[in-house]
């Protein structure tokens, strides 16, 4: 699952990388650029409840395999295009794809955390930092060697990991099973309403300053010293700093909850972030590599949170968070490629950020919320 994980969420930061040479090859601005990333994004995470809804009705039909091979063909064709429109089009597709992994794939890596959820879920997240910090390192050299045509490399891992899931499904994927007369997910949702909408606000508003990052870091440095490979080294540089910063996320929730974990980091997060767009070229690769354990280790906590509210339903608690929730906050890249385009690329970054405050609000209120409720971590049905 964790391979899988990396595989596909490799995806999203090809366009990342490239987003500079895509903005001079389409003749478009940084709103429309920002557009990009935020409708990929947006795609494959508020589609995934309906994909979650999915496999909780039918747990061993190959979801994730097809989107592991729907979003590595979208993201493969995105260097041959020549209009808007059509990059567009493949990104939606990449976006389906995406969105169609992720709850399958996280609901079996829970069921295989059995006793370590925390520790688990945080493996499993750790994929996707992976992936995404690999591509940004390998993508600039081979776009240098063989031009916008070089984003068929996606195409590989797809088909490697979509084989893996394909042998896996007879094997040991398997149901999670839920006792006869069970509530259903929409009443067990109404039971922990107040928490669960604060982990879903806390993830709209992480997701948004997360995103502005993801997308712009790049971009931001091309503007500021016109090298795509310091760009490309800071991202890469963040993203896998995050997998570490997951890893000890799960390693200190599974001793003392992942609640504390979430607050901590979102506070250390924040003042890691603000001084990002003004620093001096020469500390941005450390300095993202700090900043990168500080503001991925709540990373998979807030899911882990989050399916602790829905034991029975881990693929919707999931979905609702890695999907509408990660799939609002997107928007902070459209958000800060418009504030971008009238204020700067600086000031609009620093703007984003301070949404963590917000996140951080949130994270109070759920603490408060789930105040002397016993933990539902090691229940299994």
């Amino acid at each position: 699952m964790t391979f899988g994980h990396l595989v596909i969420d490799s995806n999203a930061a090809l366009l990342f990388t490239l987003l500079p040479l895509f903005v001079t090859q389409l003749s478009i601005n940084l709103t429309q650029a920002g557009g990009l990333a935020t409708l990929l994004l947006v795609t494959s995470s508020i589609t995934q409840p309906l994909f979650g809804f999915v496999h909780d009705r039918y747990p061993i039909f190959p979801m994730a395999a097809a989107g592991l091979l729907l979003a590595g063909l979208g993201m493969g064709l995105t260097g041959f295009v020549t209009s808007y429109p059509e990059m567009i089009a493949l990104v939606l597709i990449s976006g389906i794809g995406i969105a169609a992994f992720h709850p399958q794939a996280v609901a079996q890596a829970a069921r295989a955390s059995h006793g370590s959820r925390e520790w688990g879920i945080a493996v499993f997240f750790t994929g996707a930092s992976m992936g995404t910090g690999l591509m940004s390192i390998v993508i600039v050299p081979l776009a240098n060697r063989f031009g916008p045509h070089a984003t068929l490399v996606t195409l590989l891992p797809a088909v490697i990991a979509a084989a893996f899931f394909v042998r896996a499904y007879p094997t040991w994927m398997r149901p999670l099973l839920r006792a006869a007369g069970s509530a259903s997910a929409a009443a067990s949702m109404r039971l922990v309403a107040l928490p669960l909408t604060m982990l879903l606000l806390l993830a709209i508003l992480r997701s948004g300053v997360l995103t502005a990052y993801l997308t712009f870091l790049p971009t931001l440095v091309v503007f500021r010293t016109g090298g795509l490979g310091l760009g490309a080294a800071a991202l890469a540089a963040f993203l896998l700093a995050g997998s570490v910063g997951a890893l000890v996320g799960g390693a200190v929730a599974h001793r003392i909850g992942s609640a504390p974990v979430v607050m901590v980091s979102l506070v250390a997060g924040t003042l890691a972030l603000l001084p990002v767009p003004w620093l001096p070229p020469a500390l941005l690769v450390p300095w993202m590599l700090g900043a990168g354990v500080l503001v991925f280790a709540p990373e998979a906590q807030v899911t882990a949170l989050a399916q602790q509210l829905l034991p029975a339903f881990v693929g919707t608690a999931s979905s609702l968070i890695m999907g509408v929730g990660l799939g609002i906050g997107n928007a902070g890249a459209l958000l800060t490629g418009a504030i971008a385009d009238r204020r700067g690329l600086q000031v609009a970054m620093t703007a984003t950020t301070l949404l963590m405050v917000g996140a951080i609000a949130a994270a109070v209120v759920y603490m408060l919320s789930t105040r002397g409720q016993p933990s539902n971590l090691s229940h299994e049905v």
